[in-house]
């Protein structure tokens, strides 16, 4: 009978660990920035393109040693983004001079994708991090190829990108 409600407490533990590990609080707002920024990057670039916001997909991955950002529709390339522009996309401004501030970025994510890639345990040129958007909310998800392999809170990936 101890047995059993021990097995059920560590059950309860487990389950309690894992929802706290992936509870974030934006204090300061300042995820719903991002995300009206995202948003407001995807409205205008769907207007350029003349393409579907939904249908819209900025890939970020890693080609041996350089990041690379692009806009997809439908697995097709639309784009190639700067580093430059993936902050405008964050932001909503242009980081007018701040090369310190690029070289950061792409070590926040090439940090990021590295633990991503070593926690599910392929290479990190097999990553791809996917973020897509709607009308009002957005998604960031980890691909392995084709395979979706995690969802990844958009506040995981803001505090990556601003190590």
């Amino acid at each position: 009978m101890k047995q059993k409600i021990k097995k059920t407490r560590s059950g309860l533990a487990e389950k309690l660990k894992n929802a706290v590990q992936n509870l974030n609080v934006d204090v300061f707002g300042y995820e719903s920035k991002v995300t009206k920024n995202i948003l407001r990057y995807f409205s205008k670039l769907s207007k350029e393109t003349d393409l579907v916001q939904e249908e819209l997909v900025v890939r970020i991955f890693k080609d041996w040693l350089t990041i690379n950002v692009a806009v997809y529709n439908q697995g097709r390339p639309v784009k190639k983004i700067s580093v430059k522009e993936l902050i405008t996309l964050f932001t909503n401004s242009e980081p007018s001079g701040l090369f310190n501030l690029e070289a950061k970025v792409v070590r926040g994510i090439e940090n990021f994708m590295s633990e991503l890639s070593d926690n599910h345990h392929i290479e990190v040129e097999q990553l791809q991090i996917c973020i897509v958007a709607s009308s009002d909310k957005v998604w960031v998800k980890g691909y392995k190829g084709l395979t979706h392999i995690q969802d990844i809170p958009l506040g995981v990936l803001i505090k990556h990108f601003t190590q």
